[in-house]
This record gives C-alpha cells, sequence and structure tokens, in this order.
C-alpha cells in the first residue's frame, strides 16, 4: 500500500457511521453511471471520456506528481502589472520576489540561500535545502522586463528608505507573487482531478475526488481574495490614494538572517480567539503583506494592509502594542508557519541546534492557518537580531 492509499484508509477510519454509509451510498450511485452519463467527478465531461476504466490506468507514482506540479507551478509566463498593461513589452522576466542584490546577496554562503519553498516534501541533507540566488531562489515569472524595473526601482537601485511609494511597491511585489501562486495552483488541482486517482480503486477514486473539491474551492476562494486585494492596490498606484494603506516599517540591529515575501490572512488574533473564516463564504478573507528590505546593512521587514481592512487593522494593533521582544518572537514563528516563500543564512540554519531545526521545519512544513499558536518556543526564540525601531507611515 502506497502513501496515498495509507492516507485514504486512515481517513476512512475516522469517518463516523453516518459518513461511511454516505460513503457507501455514493459508491452504489457511482457504479450505474453509464458509458454516456455525465461523469459522476462533476468534469462536465461523458463517464466514458472521463473516469470509465480509470481503474485500469497506470497510477501515478509520487516523483511523477512531484514533477508534473513543480512544472506547472513554474510555467505560467505572465505580467501581474495589469493595470498598467499598456506599458508591457511582452517579455517575461525571471523576476525575484526577494531583492537579489541587497536582500539575498547580503544573506548568501557561497551564493546560495536556504529554502523550504521547493521542498515540500521533505528533505535529507542540507544540500536539498540550498538554493543558487542567480537562476533559483525567490524566482517567478510574474512580471514582464519593463515592470520588474519600474516598480521597484525605488529601492533596488538604492538603499530603501521608509516612504509610502517603497512601501507601496515591496508589498504590490508580495501580493503579486501570491496572485500569481494561486493562479497557477488552480491548474495544479485541475490536473490533480483528471490524474491523481488513475489506477485507483473507485473507492479511493470517489474519496481522492472529493478531497480535491474542497481543495479546489479552497484554492478558488483564495485566487478571488487576493485578486480583489491587487485590483485595491493597484487603485492606490493609479490614482495615488497612497493613504489608503497603512505599513509598518521593523528595523532590527543585524543582517539578515530570515527574509520573507508573501500574504498572511491570519484566522486567529494573539490570544486564540478565532477572527475570520466564521462560515460566510461569501466574506473576503483580509490580509496583510509581508516583505523583506535592508536598511544601512540590517534587516528589516516592511507589513503592510489596506485601511479598509479591519479585521487586520485589530490584530496588528494588538501586535504592535507589545513590546519588541514579542513582536520578533511573532515575526519570526509567522515567517515560517505562514510564508512558503521563505529564504534563510545557510550559516544561520547549521548554527542552531537540531531540536530547533525540527521545529522550524515541522511548522514549516503544515498548514497553520487552521489553529492558534503560541510565540515564545524553539522556533520564536531561533533568531539574534533584536528590534531597534518600528515606523508607521
Amino acid at each position: 500500500m502506497d502513501e496515498l492509499s495509507q492516507s485514504m484508509s486512515k481517513q476512512y477510519s475516522v469517518f463516523d457511521q453516518e459518513s461511511k454509509n454516505q460513503f457507501v451510498a455514493d459508491l452504489f450511485h457511482i457504479a450505474k453511471t453509464k458509458r454516456q452519463d455525465n461523469c459522476w467527478c462533476g468534469s462536465n465531461k461523458r463517464f466514458i471520456d472521463c473516469h470509465a476504466g480509470r481503474e485500469s490506468e497506470r497510477i501515478i507514482s509520487e516523483s511523477q506528481m512531484r514533477s508534473e506540479i513543480s512544472k506547472i507551478m513554474d510555467d505560467p509566463k505572465f505580467c501581474c502589472a495589469t493595470f498598467d498593461s499598456n506599458n508591457c513589452n511582452g517579455i517575461i522576466k525571471g523576476a525575484h520576489t526577494i531583492q537579489r542584490g541587497r536582500v539575498l546577496a547580503s544573506m548568501t554562503n557561497d551564493n546560495h540561500v536556504g529554502t523550504f519553498y521547493r521542498n515540500r516534501f521533505g528533505f535529507d541533507k542540507i544540500i536539498s535545502i540550498q538554493n543558487g540566488i542567480k537562476h533559483q531562489a525567490s524566482i517567478f515569472y510574474g512580471f514582464c522586463d519593463f515592470h520588474d524595473v519600474d516598480l521597484f526601482k525605488g529601492f533596488e537601485v538604492s538603499e530603501f528608505t521608509v516612504t509610502v511609494e517603497n512601501c507601496w511597491a515591496s508589498s504590490y511585489r508580495a501580493i503579486c507573487h501570491e496572485y500569481y501562486q494561486k493562479s497557477a495552483a488552480k491548474d495544479a488541482v485541475l490536473w490533480m482531478k483528471e490524474n491523481l486517482d488513475k489506477g485507483r480503486q473507485l473507492y479511493e477514486q470517489l474519496m481522492i475526488q472529493e478531497n480535491l473539491a474542497l481543495l479546489e474551492i479552497d484554492i478558488h476562494k483564495g485566487f478571488d481574495d487576493i485578486h480583489r486585494i491587487k485590483i485595491e492596490f493597484e487603485k492606490i498606484r493609479t490614482h495615488f490614494q497612497y493613504k489608503r494603506f497603512t505599513s509598518y516599517v521593523i528595523q532590527l540591529d543585524k543582517p539578515l538572517d530570515i527574509a520573507v515575501c508573501g500574504t498572511v490572512a491570519p484566522f486567529h488574533d494573539l490570544l486564540g480567539k478565532k477572527i475570520q473564516n466564521l462560515g460566510d463564504p461569501h466574506k473576503l478573507f483580509e490580509h496583510f503583506f509581508i516583505s523583506t528590505v535592508t536598511m544601512s546593512g540590517n534587516a528589516a521587514y516592511v507589513i503592510s494592509y489596506l485601511d479598509s481592512h479591519h479585521i487586520i487593522i485589530a490584530y496588528l494593533k494588538a501586535l504592535f502594542s507589545r513590546d519588541y521582544q514579542f513582536i520578533i518572537q511573532w515575526l519570526t514563528k509567522s515567517i515560517f508557519a505562514h510564508s512558503e516563500n521563505t529564504y534563510f543564512r545557510l550559516d544561520w540554519w547549521t548554527g542552531i541546534d537540531k531540536q530547533r531545526q525540527q521545529a522550524i521545519y515541522d511548522l514549516a512544513m503544515v498548514e497553520n492557518y487552521t489553529q492558534p499558536f503560541a510565540y515564545d518556543d524553539l522556533v520564536s526564540g531561533s533568531t539574534t537580531g533584536k528590534i531597534v525601531s518600528i515606523t508607521k507611515i
């Protein structure tokens, strides 16, 4: 029994009796599907063109699945700056989500940084987490050559300074990366629906398709949320309405150990009370945007949000009312818990003990939005830098 079959058996074993009865009833219904009927999986294809005979097809191996999903996630090539499409030059660039010259270069060991981003299925050796900063680390094909230069020149060409324009640009890149990833994820789940249950027994096919249907709903919801946020952020730039968003710039006293570029939609406040995902599927999830820059050679993090996002306002107000020690603990743990697009200095990683490494790795490998967690454990205590200032703009 392979890993996928083991996972489904475990899932079935925790069904209550009502769920098991419904599952069996669904299997009987599916077994009666005729060749010319619409397929039971909801693909809008005829059964003969979709799941008929699927159990006799070759099983997709885990390595093939990883390869195909990786290919899909890297395949899209389009410019996210649709608000300024008249200036797109059509040449899609391998753009860095995190500054290569000032951020990644400041963290390198032999021109490499560490990441879990491309290793979501685990790693055994240090080489498995190494990414070269020139051709691998933080690259995505989400901007044309013109916009990759024009939008971010305020801090790519010179040192980052705390201005609304620079905070907007740094945050917009995080938003676009999330938008790009969610767009690719829609294609990835479609591929899985068409391929992942090949060679499986009917009950396995049903369970896989049910799980993927739920995943597809979540992915489309996430895409719609970030798409709407992206549009609002573009309006700020187009109409010079920079007062419609707020940023905090957290400056540390040491060079970077950890860099991040992403968006976060916290489901719980700092005390563990649920504040989002309360049951209304039509309600927009509010996000804040986190990105990394350097200031005077030291680490700095930009956290921004739309002023219309009152849940985020309350969440961050509570955070920044705490002392600096708590904030740095929150920052470290939140980066690994809520963002895949995270990079770190390899000598920092090898310099922390195995127990801390395991705690960080475990946190990075699981979905953390659904549960609250503490900020004073092994992960949050793994960095040595201290906050010297927090600027609100």
